[in-house]
C-alpha cells in the first residue's frame, strides 16, 4: 500500500511548488477526528529446530477506536484543485484483536504448540497527502488521500507444551506502519466538517531465537476506518 501514498505525495509537493504565491490561498488546518474501524489480523508462527520446520496461522478481527488531531497545510492550485498535507496524531482507546494459534500435529520437535495470541494498538503519529477531485469555490470538496502511520503497538503470542501443559508466552513492545489510502469529502458549515474512508495495512516480522529453537514470528493487519474531523472555522 505504500506505493499509493508516493504518487499521491510527489503530485501534491509538485502542485504546491508549482503555484504561485498571490494565487496559492494557502490555510492551515486544525483537525480533531474520532475514527472507528473494523481490523482484521493474521498471527503466523513458524518454528525450526532439529532440522526441520512447521508453520501455523490464524485470522481475527475486531473493531478498533481512536482519536487523531492533527495539523496541515492545504491550498488551491491549478483553477481550484485542492492539495494538502497533514501531521497526524493516533490515540487508540480500544482495538484488542485475540485469536489462537491452532498446532501441527506433527509431534516433532518442530511442532507449532497451541496457543492464544492478541494484537493492541497503544499510540501513533501519521502523515497524510491530499489532492481534491473538483474544482473549489463550493461548500462540497471531494478528495482522495494517503499516507503512513507509525504505530507503536503490543503483540503477543503463547503455547502450551502437549508433554506437560506448561504455558509459556512472548510478550513484544514493536512499531507496525500501516499505510492507507482512501477517500473524503469535506464540508464548509461555518465549521469544517472533514469525512473520510480509509483502508490500510502493514506487516511485521520478526525473529527470536532460543537455545535449539528459532521462532518466526508475523503479523499481517488489514483495516477499513471511518472518520469524522472537525476543525474551527476560516
Amino acid at each position: 500500500m505504500i506505493r499509493f501514498a508516493g504518487p499521491i505525495a510527489l503530485v501534491c509537493c509538485l502542485l504546491l511548488l508549482a503555484t504561485p504565491p498571490a494565487r496559492a490561498q494557502a490555510e492551515l488546518t486544525l483537525r480533531l477526528a474520532p475514527e472507528a474501524g473494523w481490523l482484521s489480523a493474521e498471527h503466523s508462527k513458524r518454528v525450526t529446530a532439529g532440522g526441520g520446520s512447521s508453520e501455523s496461522a490464524t485470522t481475527a478481527s475486531g473493531p478498533t477506536f481512536a482519536v487523531n488531531p492533527s495539523i496541515g497545510l492545504r491550498t488551491r492550485v491549478l483553477g481550484g484543485l485542492l492539495a494538502g498535507v497533514e501531521f497526524e496524531g493516533v490515540l487508540a482507546n480500544r482495538g484488542l484483536i485475540e485469536g489462537t494459534i491452532q498446532p501441527t500435529a506433527n509431534g516433532e520437535p518442530y511442532a507449532v504448540w497451541p496457543g492464544e495470541w492478541d494484537l493492541r494498538d497503544r499510540f501513533g503519529v501519521g502523515f497524510n497527502v491530499l489532492l481534491g477531485l473538483g474544482s473549489g469555490g463550493r461548500s462540497t470538496q471531494g478528495y482522495v488521500f494517503g499516507g503512513i502511520r507509525r504505530m507503536w503497538s503490543e503483540f503477543a503470542t503463547s503455547g502450551v507444551n502437549p508433554a506437560n501443559g506448561e504455558r509459556g508466552e512472548r510478550r513484544e513492545q514493536r512499531s507496525r506502519r500501516p499505510a492507507t489510502i482512501g477517500l473524503g469529502v469535506l464540508l464548509d458549515r461555518g465549521w469544517r466538517v472533514d469525512v473520510r474512508i480509509g483502508y490500510s495495512r502493514s506487516l511485521t516480522e520478526w525473529t527470536e531465537e532460543i537455545p535449539g529453537v528459532l521462532l518466526d514470528y508475523g503479523y499481517s493487519a488489514s483495516a477499513m476506518t471511518l472518520s469524522v474531523g472537525v476543525g474551527p472555522p476560516r
